[in-house]
């Protein structure tokens, strides 16, 4: 694999990661999710349950990203 796939590939995972991570993302999913579960405070700190529930999220996004065809 070469030098600039490999950068490719971790650039997306770092992409994948902040829009994931964000604060404003898990201010988006309390606002979604809030009435089921606590998910984060108003300022966007995650819970322990939304740390796990993204990690989850990052992981299946994470999985789909590797399910488009291969670059050679």
């Amino acid at each position: 694999m070469s030098a600039a796939l490999k950068a490719k590939y971790a650039f997306y995972s770092t992409l994948i990661f902040f829009l994931i991570a964000n604060p404003e993302t898990f201010k988006t999913t309390q606002r979604t999710l809030g009435r089921i579960f606590y998910i984060a405070d108003s300022t966007g700190a995650p819970s322990p349950y939304g740390f796990f529930f993204h990690t989850f999220l990052f992981f299946v996004v994470l999985w789909a990203a590797m399910l488009f065809p291969k670059d050679e």
